[in-house]
């Protein structure tokens, strides 16, 4: 039977050390892997969702006067980092 046991712990709560064993072969790699993709989940964060553009139909269009395509200015948006 795996014993659970927390063995750090940061003042504010934000940090915490876990140990857990014995663990049969493979299966550290699947508890892992189960709590990362729940932690990555849980964050916090901002985004662009959607950009529309006046007069322009599609992705592939171009913009009269603007020397970059919809796709580029799309993928410049996309790297945008945004502080909420």
């Amino acid at each position: 039977m795996p014993k659970i046991e927390m063995t750090e712990q940061s003042e504010d709560g934000k940090y915490g050390r876990f140990v857990v064993e014995p663990l049969e072969r493979g299966y550290g790699l699947t508890l892992g892997n189960s709590l990362r993709r729940i932690m990555l989940s849980s964050l916090v964060g901002t985004a662009v969702s959607s950009i529309k553009i006046d007069g322009v139909l599609h992705e592939f269009s171009s913009i009269p006067g603007v020397k970059e395509d919809v796709t580029e200015i799309v993928m410049n948006i996309k790297q945008l980092s945004i502080k909420n």
